[in-house]
């Protein structure tokens, strides 16, 4: 009777266990497919067309003939308000990076790479504002607003591979988004 009672005691202590870690695994599971979406609901659409176009005329070193004129840029990228939004951006391709460091650490070292970039694209910007407050916007705005295009279709770049290189399920979804 000891043995029985014994036995009935640790299948259910057993039992509450397994319950305990089934419900923190369902519970964890849906609190990441819950990051996940807000992540992507906080990604604002910018044109990835004219992004890669403006970048691709900077990194093309190839082709000199077909650099784009300033004014086109403005227009391609949507002046401010489209900086503005590729800098927003940054902040969620950053987390995006640290959201796979979860299931693979060795993405930390493309965490850092693209904070430095978004670093990058922030002093560019700041630039541009400094230059807004003197006036000088439209001469500088090619210059720097190039440059922080072409960093961040860089950074969109480096979250693909990063994503599709660990075979991530949410490779395709964020594919379509950048």
């Amino acid at each position: 009777m000891r043995q029985l009672s014994f036995l009935l005691a640790v299948a259910i202590f057993a039992s509450i266990l397994l319950s305990i870690g089934a419900f923190y695994l369902v519970r964890a599971r849906r609190r990441s497919a819950n990051d996940w979406r807000s992540l992507m609901q906080r990604f604002r659409q910018i044109d990835r067309e004219k992004v890669a176009a403006v970048a691709l005329d900077l990194l093309d070193e190839h082709e000199e003939a077909d650099q784009l004129d300033p004014e086109s840029i403005f227009d391609m990228i949507g002046g401010m308000e489209g900086l503005t939004a590729l800098e927003e951006n940054c902040e969620v391709l950053i987390e995006l990076a640290a959201y796979v460091q979860r299931w693979y650490p060795d993405a930390l070292f493309v965490s850092e790479e693209l904070r430095l970039n978004a670093r990058e694209i922030q002093w560019h910007i700041g630039r541009l504002r400094g230059a807004a407050r003197t006036g000088h916007m439209r001469e500088q705005f090619a210059t720097y607003a190039q440059r922080a295009v072409a960093t961040y279709y860089l950074m969109t770049r480096s979250i693909l591979v990063l994503y599709e290189g660990i075979q991530r399920p949410e490779f395709a979804e964020l594919e379509r988004a950048l």
